[in-house]
């Protein structure tokens, strides 16, 4: 038996993939490839390049529901995608 939870959350052209284990947790944007997660590290960092993986940022916010819960409104209220924008209310 499998102690991964897998939740799919789809809003517009976006789908949400939020995913916890015993090791962790990441939230990633699909199409665009955008991973959030505490892996490795212990904290919560996002990787804005889905070709540069090993390129990440901290963010302050460490509670994985809080940060699905601000992106789901994000995805919501918004006219179109931009990463900057959404770092910046992550940070």
């Amino acid at each position: 038996m499998s102690r991964k939870s897998q939740d799919k959350t789809i809003i517009g052209d976006k789908i949400l993939y939020n995913v916890k284990t015993p090791n962790g947790w990441s939230i990633i944007i699909m199409p665009d490839n955008i991973l959030i997660d505490n892996y490795h590290t212990r904290k919560a960092h996002i990787h804005p390049d889905p070709h540069n993986h090993v390129y990440k940022i901290e963010l302050t916010l460490q509670d994985s529901d809080e940060i699905f819960e601000l992106i789901k409104d994000y995805l919501n209220m918004s006219n179109g995608f931009d990463i900057e924008e959404l770092m910046e209310m992550l940070k």
